[in-house]
């Protein structure tokens, strides 16, 4: 997602001032001191010695900056994120000033991240609502300045790139002639699609409004018409053939036209379908919708895992918009095979050989796209540069298998990569991209950054506050919630749910709907569970009406 950046180094390309500067001092990282344990070994900048505090915090300031901060764009009186990519923060400019990019926009990846990062994940965390509305305008203007017309052969889908300093998205088109990128006029990426569709509807669980689901419905509809059978033939002697996927990476939206060939991002049109198949009747979808989406999913899952698809060939392959096309497949991103292994991960049920697989995918990124003499994951191999998302997804990953295998070596693994991603977020809520890349990305440094925070609380709760309480996560999605000194109450939008709260006190009442939950030893009935901890404890509750009540 980052070529032109790299070239301002080179000086290749572009009059903007180069954003790769390389770290010479030991002693800090950006703008912050660096801090070590006796042993040496890298502590996050707030709070170092307390684990997870700076998790939190980071989480809290990036998250507020999106809230309070983020400066209007004055020639087109709109806010900054829905012009640019991405910006120079007062920690770059010589008057302390918001400096916009000249850069190719990713809008659907950064609004599909920032559902998941304020909407699901910090709103429920932190109890505040506003996050609602700041993220309900960033999917409000994608539907009104950012969808194909209906009558194309791609219809109502999102545009995942267009041109910096414009109002409507169509493709970035100043970049066609240098390989497609920012993938042209009229183009598209089926992947985001699916990215941007899961979340329209994760956000209808939010708020029921019918636009969202709709949304989510067209993004459905248009994969599922274009889904192309690229599996194997019967083993064990059919041959392998890596030259196309189940959609292509880029296609052009008004005619139907190829542009790239193959992607391997099936995991995101492999959600939304599931999705929708699951809830088919609560939302009344059409029974020849639902054949068709089963098809369609059917057909991306058995290629995955098959000789054709990245979890047998590692060709993990086309994520980001403004790296050109790459017909040989060259490239390989990490983004791609982590996410698909957290969706595995909480739907094991997927992956019968999710023991072999899991260790294997943390692996392969980080033996690929490590960075010597710093834990840190670097984005792609055209784009070999440490991040601070990036790091954080291979933290929140290791945080997730811990939890699912308890081996100490993941969480180690997770504490060392969240430490170093803490400090790419300056303390007024800019976050950099890494520790050599001080300018910042709306995707980088917020909805593909404050997520993985989350994930990680949430899968290690001893890293929660100690002295708050915190809904962390649940199998649902929560559509309101209040903390109170006495209690948490809140809703989910399935009746049936499982969520993990970290608590100051263990509860003394649990109720969901009119029914008063006991405690148990296990969550295998409705019920709930209690983990004390040094101070409070984790608690698990299942339940099967969405209105639960936790009483201190």
């Amino acid at each position: 997602m980052r070529f032109k950046k790299i070239f301002l180094l080179l000086g290749l390309a572009g009059t903007l001032p180069a954003q790769i500067v390389m770290q010479t001092s030991t002693d800090s990282i950006l703008t912050h001191r660096v801090e070590r344990d006796a042993d040496g070994r890298l502590l996050p900048w707030f709070q170092p010695h307390v684990p997870g505090a700076a998790y939190a915090h980071v989480a809290q300031l990036a998250s507020e900056f999106l809230l309070n901060s983020v400066p209007v764009y004055e020639p087109l009186g709109v806010k900054m994120y829905f012009i640019t990519c991405c910006f120079q923060g007062p920690q770059m400019t010589q008057n302390n000033e918001f400096i916009a990019e000249d850069w190719m926009h990713n809008p659907a990846c950064v609004w599909a991240g920032l559902v998941q990062s304020l909407v699901l994940d910090y709103r429920v965390y932190s109890g505040d609502k506003s996050y609602i509305d700041l993220v309900r305008g960033m999917l409000d203007f994608q539907l009104e300045h950012g969808l194909t017309p209906a009558d194309w052969v791609w219809p109502d889908v999102p545009y995942a790139s267009a041109d910096p300093f414009v109002i409507t998205y169509q493709g970035a088109m100043r970049w066609e002639t240098d390989g497609m990128r920012g993938d042209g006029l009229h183009c598209i990426e089926p992947d985001k699609i699916g990215e941007l569709g899961i979340a329209f509807l994760n956000f209808y669980k939010v708020t029921l409004e019918e636009r969202f689901l709709t949304a989510a419905v067209h993004c459905a509809d248009a994969l599922a018409e274009h889904v192309r059978d690229v599996r194997p033939g019967p083993p064990p002697f059919s041959e392998s053939s890596t030259i196309k996927s189940p959609w292509p990476f880029r296609v052009n939206a008004r005619n139907g036209l190829i542009v790239s060939e193959y992607c391997s991002n099936v995991i995101e049109p492999i959600r939304l379908f599931d999705e929708l198949l699951r809830l088919q009747h609560r939302l009344n979808i059409a029974s020849e919708q639902t054949i068709a989406y089963q098809k369609a999913r059917d057909l991306a899952g058995e290629w995955l895992f098959s000789i054709n698809g990245p979890m047998k060939t590692s060709i993990w392959n086309a994520y980001f918009e403004d790296v050109p096309n790459d017909p040989d497949r060259s490239n390989r991103v990490q983004i791609t095979p982590l996410e698909t292994l957290r969706h595995l991960i909480k739907h094991p049920q997927l992956d019968p050989n999710l023991d072999k697989d899991a260790p294997a995918l943390i692996h392969w990124v980080a033996s690929n796209f490590a960075t010597e003499g710093m834990d840190a994951i670097k984005e792609q191999t055209w784009c070999y540069a440490p991040m601070g998302s990036h790091t954080a997804r291979y933290a929140s990953l290791c945080a997730l298998w811990y939890e699912y295998t308890q081996d100490d070596w993941y969480k180690d693994q997770a504490e060392r990569f969240f430490n170093l991603a803490t400090y790419m977020c300056h303390p007024n809520g800019v976050v950099s991209v890494g520790p050599d890349w001080p300018g910042s990305w709306w995707s980088d440094g917020y909805g593909d950054y404050i997520r993985h925070f989350m994930e990680g609380l949430a899968a290690i709760p001893e890293w929660a506050p100690v002295d708050q309480d915190h809904l962390l996560k649940s199998t649902s999605v929560i559509q309101a919630l209040e903390y109170s000194p006495k209690q948490t109450s809140y809703t989910t939008f399935d009746a049936e749910a499982v969520e993990v709260l970290r608590l100051t006190k263990k509860p003394s009442t649990v109720q969901s709907g009119i029914t008063f939950l006991k405690e148990r030893t296990n969550l295998d009935a409705p019920g709930w569970t209690w983990k004390k901890l040094n101070k409070g404890g984790v608690m698990q509750v299942r339940h099967s009406s969405g209105e639960v009540r936790v009483i201190k």
